[in-house]
């Protein structure tokens, strides 16, 4: 049997040996280093050093390949020596590490990963076999650029060694993970379609997911409920991870619930005999069974010293296939360290990853152990697609506000003069740049331009490395709070602001004395499209992904990539849908619309009992209806959604439609809300919905930027800002009636506009609607 080849960094393999100790504080995916201070202060060390030694004997990042193996794997270890100074009989490695501390404040232990690091790389250079080897570790403070630097002689001998005892553990481990492999293939290739048969439509989109797995591509697909899309995409996805054409399937979600089904779809396959160990992550705040969540490790007793006790507790969770927030838990517990950590780690050594949109694509809390560097042959499944557009453009955006700023610097102590300083400028920037672009006295205002404020950005990132020197320093617990939070809201401003090009503008808010700066996207397809490129494909499905050419071209599609659309699997009569187009539910026309709405609902809950939803695009319009139909109809069970509700409220809610038959009830909800989607009422459980209007996003000055952009793009801008949202939230509404083949209810959709052409076109091809214009016709009539 040909042997496994691994790829691993030097930085993977040190961190892996030995990493020790307690989850830094204060610290996020997105490093200052990564972004821009670190890179320029490596940079200009090596500079530096090659005008002091000349090109010839000072070498800056030199590529490094090495290949150590043993009976089952071939371990291919690469990475990039930052500098390599040969001298007539001995070699220096220099590790440059960018910082922001006081550099006298570090000790040349504190560090053990950096010195492996720096022993792996002399090792490895070929150079290194007959000389004298030489390590010195560089500390570069990023604010003032002064360096401190340790130095270890070392023997031919005395590398090997450290060598060794680096690499095998890891090699070790790898051996395990292979035979772990082994184990799982060949249960995959056993592995057969958990159900007696495909559904309609099911089978193609399974064999459409392979096609694009195995030919790099993204395919988007519009699967109606029914045709078990789920499995329809894990089913093959989960195939090629076996015939090794997949490293790791990454299901992602916009929901909890619907990565409950992910979980009942891999349950199903794990019943046939599949070996997959899967993990589900689950949110920090969800999942840490602390009152008030504080992972600083002075206060946090399972982020305190987590690496020294993670090793075992890793091991043991992995004996597991299946590890949900449960699992994790109980681990974590057992070893008292924290369990969305142990989570995290844990990913990395599974088959499957089932989580959040997050984890792939916002840049906050991406995965950046798995997407850091160039990616591998990943999977990309990601359920309910159209929740993505403006999550996305929510997950690049960022702002800063003058008021956060103005108060952290007043309660900034005076010793900190140089912070005080610094928060100083960018407060007085902001007032400049108020004046500049308002040059009034209004108290709310807004404005838009399509240029970032390059020495806000640059004053911020200036602000943010000197923040991070203070990190160490003590603080008093509401101060830290303020000071974490500015912390954050700067380097994630700074992320962004090195993505900022044609898709955003910059949006300006004034709310009295305080501006909102914000770096907003307005069109993600460009960032999702590079994300995704982290991965071999991505399957990208929803029950309404339509039309179908918005979402490709707003989420980060092709030309190559495909798109398919799959009909209803189940028959067209049980489904009745009507379209009442003599109401107009334009904001200026609502008023007089009232009392006709609440009278047909009246009308149509009337005709049968059973449990029955009234969608509104506003509260507003919801309450004003609700009002009048309290009135007309006395003898019904009403739910009304209230602003706000959590979790506890939203599972009482729909608890009341397990009861049926008896009497009817009338839910009253909003569109696009916590019941517009997401929601499963099979059966008798729901008989109908009424939709009152087109759904359409409310009109901001956001939207209108939207809108504007794509008028510029593709002409269509009023489409992309506003009808094709609208129309989805229409379309997950009247989903919520047949969830499957045994179902039969009615959609009533209340609008002038749903009798044009332009409507007719985007409706479902599969369904049959009446259209009701005349005075005389009665559109209850139409519905069974």
């Amino acid at each position: 049997m040909d042997k496994k080849i691994v790829r691993s960094s030097v930085r993977e393999i040190a961190e892996f040996s030995l990493r020790k100790g307690s989850i830094e504080k204060g610290r996020t995916s997105v490093r200052l280093d990564d972004v821009f201070d670190g890179t320029k202060c490596h940079v200009e060390f090596q500079k530096k050093m090659t005008d002091e030694y000349g090109s010839e004997r000072f070498k800056a990042e030199v590529f490094q390949r090495h290949e150590t193996s043993n009976d089952e794997i071939n371990l291919v270890i690469t990475g990039r020596i930052d500098g390599v100074l040969h001298e007539d009989n001995s070699i220096c490695i220099y590790e440059i590490k960018s910082v922001s501390r006081d550099l006298e404040t570090i000790y040349e232990n504190e560090y053990p990963v950096h010195w492996a690091q720096a022993e792996c790389y002399a090792y490895m250079i070929p150079e290194s076999k007959n000389k004298e080897i030489v390590i010195r570790i560089v500390y570069i403070e990023r604010d003032s650029r002064k360096t401190r630097q340790f130095e270890r002689i070392y023997s031919r001998e005395q590398i090997t060694s450290a060598f060794r005892e680096l690499v095998d553990p890891y090699l070790e481990w790898m051996t395990g993970i292979r035979k772990w492999e082994i184990l799982r293939n060949a249960s995959i290739r056993a592995m057969e379609f958990p159900f007696s048969y495909y559904r309609l439509g099911q089978r193609e989109m399974a064999e459409k997911s392979y096609l694009s797995i195995k030919d790099r591509t993204r395919l988007f697909v519009q699967a109606p409920t029914g045709i078990g899309k789920t499995m329809g995409a894990m089913f093959p996805a989960v195939k090629a991870l076996g015939e090794g054409l997949v490293d790791r399937i990454f299901y992602l979600t916009a929901k909890n619930v619907t990565s409950l089904i992910a979980v009942e779809n891999y349950r199903k396959l794990a019943e046939n005999g599949l070996n997959l160990r899967t993990i589900v992550i689950t949110a920090k705040d969800k999942v840490c069974p602390l009152e008030k969540r504080n992972c600083d490790p002075e206060f946090c007793e399972r982020a305190k010293d987590y690496y020294d006790r993670l090793p075992v507790a890793l091991k043991e969770l992995l004996t597991n296939q299946f590890m949900d927030r449960d699992v994790v838990r109980g681990y974590a517990d057992k070893y008292n360290i924290c369990p969305f950590e142990l989570s995290l780690d844990a990913s990395l050594y599974s088959d499957m990853v089932i989580g959040d949109y997050n984890y792939l694509f916002d840049p906050r809390v991406r995965l950046q152990r798995f997407f850091e560097d160039i990616g591998e042959d990943y999977c990309f499944l990601v359920d309910e697609a159209h929740n993505l557009v403006d999550r996305s453009r929510e997950m690049f955006s960022s702002m800063i506000e003058k008021k956060k700023v103005l108060e952290l610097k007043r309660e900034t102590k005076a010793s900190w003069d140089d912070l005080k300083k610094r928060l100083e400028t960018i407060n007085k920037l902001m007032i400049a740049l108020k004046k500049d672009i308002f040059n009034d006295e209004r108290q709310e205002a807004y404005a838009a331009l399509h240029d970032i404020p390059g020495n806000i950005v640059t004053a911020v990132r200036r602000c943010t490395v000197l923040m991070e020197f203070y990190l160490d320093h003590d603080m008093e617990e509401e101060y830290k709070e303020k000071f974490l939070e500015l912390y954050f809201d700067f380097m994630f401003f700074s992320k962004i602001s090195e993505l900022y090009d044609d898709c955003y503008a910059t949006f300006y808010e004034v709310h009295g004395n305080n501006l909102q700066v914000k770096l907003m996207c307005l069109d993600p397809s460009k960032i999702l499209s590079k994300v995704m490129d982290k991965g071999r494909c991505s399957i990208l499905f929803s029950a309404t992904l339509s039309p179908q050419e918005y979402y490709k071209n707003t989420l980060g599609g092709r030309r190559i990539d495909r798109c398919m659309s799959l009909p209803s699997p189940f028959p067209r009569e049980n489904l009745s849908v009507a379209v009442e187009g003599r109401i107009s539910t334009k904001y200026r026309e609502r008023h007089s619309s009232y009392y006709d709405i609440a009278k047909l609902l009246q009308d149509a809950f009337d005709k049968k009992t059973g449990n029955y939803i009234a969608f509104f695009p506003s509260y507003r319009y919801m309450q004003d209806v609700l009002q009048i139909y309290k009135e007309l109809a006395t003898d019904e069970e009403l739910l009304v959604q209230k602003p706000g509700m959590d979790d506890s409220e939203r599972e009482l809610f729909l608890e009341r439609f397990e009861n049926h038959g008896s009497n009817t009830l009338v839910a009253f909800a909003v569109m696009g809300g916590i019941f517009g989607e997401g929601i499963d009422l099979a059966g008798e459980k729901l008989s109908g919905v009424v939709i009152i209007g087109t759904g359409l996003p409310t009109v901001c000055p956001e939207r209108e930027l939207i809108m504007n952009y794509y008028n510029e793009k593709n002409g269509s801008g009023f489409d992309y800002a506003y009808t094709f949202p609208g129309l989805n939230r229409v379309l997950q509404a009247a989903g919520r009636v047949i969830r499957s083949e045994y179902d039969k209810g009615f959609v009533i959709l209340i609008d002038k506009r749903f009798g044009s052409y332009k409507y007719r076109d985007l409706f479902p091809e599969w369904w049959i609607p009446e259209y009701i214009f005349s005075s005389d016709e009665d559109v209850t009539d139409y519905i069974g």
